[in-house]
């Protein structure tokens, strides 16, 4: 069957194909787009993670340049709220938009100015740097190889040009052997994404930095036993204006592709929070103090201030909530 994709490959075309969902214009859900992020509910996530690097560029004696790299910047709305709200590094920065999107490199360019310390790159830059490397919800969009257990071993799962339909092939030594030691216990007809292409940019990333951390967020589990023991429904999804589906192969290109990520399948040395604890140690709490003494306040008579209170608190709440954003996990990573 020379015609058959991997899956990985299907969605790598799927996504960014000439006819992919991002080069369409694909886009996160604040902007009238697919889905929402973090950094799309507001500025007070970039004003934590602006916080997190004056505190990095301190801990690495004040570097000068003091280099950031965010990996899927997208039209750089975490770049802009970034370059916002540091303050003790803002002089040493130089930040790098890493965006394999030609047309948002483009427009997140030209929204940012060309007065701020500001380039974009279609890959992550070799290095090595001192700095610190970014990504907010990239991995769980990075290609994945799909694997299916069956009563005498396991499957690969490869996709039809014709109808988009699935096709399982015997996988091979490599990939069954990587399954076999990542969820040994799998039952048959249990499915488990291998996800090469993240721990490589993880792997990439790490050797860009001469000193630094690197740091990640994303939706996802500890271990890919996790994901062997739920349905594939519930890990691998597609977003499509702002409406969550369940089948990849429908109407490719016209839907975003994402996948939990098995953090077990990364680089090892990390430190893993979710992304609640991650904030609250980061200080959201007492950024929004102010907010919250004036709702309680004034709520009974609001004004416009009390109403601009109310959307910080909402925004801090759903970024922290532990039965949605705040789930998410933080991976921190440390170099030199």
């Amino acid at each position: 069957m020379p015609d058959i994709r991997r899956f990985d490959e299907f969605m790598d075309e799927a996504l960014y194909g000439p006819s992919g969902f991002y080069v369409r214009g694909g886009r996160p859900a604040a902007r009238g787009g697919d889905f929402a992020t973090s950094v799309e509910l507001g500025a007070l996530f970039a004003q934590c993670v602006a916080r997190y690097l004056d505190r990095t560029w301190d801990d690495l004696g004040r570097p000068d340049p003091f280099v950031v790299v965010e990996g899927g910047a997208g039209r750089g709305t975490l770049c802009s709220d970034v370059l916002a709200h540091v303050e003790t590094c803002s002089e040493a920065l130089r930040y790098v938009m890493v965006e394999r999107v030609t047309r948002q490199r483009a427009e997140a360019l030209e929204a940012i100015g060309e007065s701020q310390p500001v380039r974009a790159a279609p890959d992550l830059p070799d290095g090595p740097f001192v700095g610190a490397v970014l990504a907010n919800e990239l991995l769980d969009n990075l290609p994945f190889r799909l694997l299916e257990r069956s009563t005498t071993g396991w499957r690969e799962v490869h996709v039809s040009p014709g109808d988009s339909s699935e096709v399982l092939t015997p996988a091979p030594a490599d990939a069954t052997a990587m399954a076999e030691m990542l969820a040994p216990d799998a039952a048959p007809g249990a499915r488990v994404p291998l996800q090469l292409k993240a721990a490589v940019w993880v792997r990439r990333a790490l050797r860009s930095l001469e000193r630094g951390r690197l740091l990640v967020f994303d939706y996802g589990v500890r271990r890919t036993t996790e994901l062997a023991q739920r349905p594939q429904s519930e890990w691998l999804r597609t977003y499509r204006s702002q409406r969550r589906g369940q089948n990849p192969l429908h109407a490719p290109g016209t839907a975003d592709i994402t996948c939990d990520v098995a953090f077990d399948q990364l680089p090892p040395g990390a430190t893993l929070n979710t992304q609640a604890d991650w904030l609250i140690g980061s200080g959201i709490e007492s950024m929004t103090a102010e907010a919250r003494a004036r709702w309680q306040q004034s709520r009974s008579n609001p004004t416009a201030e009390t109403l601009a209170a109310r959307t910080l608190l909402d925004e801090a709440a759903a970024l922290i909530d532990p039965d949605g954003m705040g789930a998410f996990w933080a991976a921190e990573w440390h170099v030199g």
